[in-house]
């Protein structure tokens, strides 16, 4: 998957305005090092890391948003302390469906900071909320 189908994903996922369109998608190990995300994320086919401030780029980019807005985007998410980029599982999933954790009946783990968790469970509010904040409606 390259950046540029990365950060579609991630826009696409944002314009439907719902974190559930891609919930079952965006798994990530919250637990794992900065160095651990950079060579899982550049070193293998199955994960890949997301700069969150390409994909919001990307959106202004493709005319979804002005730049100003993107600025303010950035600049609102990047004051939430979420964090910068997620590496994510893109390839390889052996559970359900080829999702990790998909069906699991303890949703309560998909954002307790271990093991496997969701992106956009765990930060949906800090992204989507950084859209909203600048006035960009989904």
């Amino acid at each position: 998957m390259t950046n540029a189908a990365a950060g579609v994903a991630l826009a696409a996922a944002l314009a439907l305005g719902s974190g559930a369109a891609a919930y079952a998608h965006e798994c990530y190990n919250p637990s794992r090092s900065d160095q651990g995300d950079a060579k899982a994320g550049s070193h293998s086919q199955a994960w890949f890391t997301l700069v969150v401030a390409d994909a919001i780029q990307g959106d202004a980019a493709s005319g979804f948003i002005t730049q100003a807005e993107a600025d303010c985007i950035k600049a609102a998410y990047v004051a939430t302390g979420a964090p910068a980029s997620f590496t994510l599982m893109v390839k390889g999933a052996v559970g359900q469906d080829g999702v990790i954790a998909a069906h699991n009946p303890n949703l309560a783990h998909a954002t307790d900071g271990k093991g496997i968790d969701h992106a956009f469970a765990a930060y949906g509010e800090q992204i989507f909320g950084s859209y909203a904040a600048c006035g960009v409606e989904f």
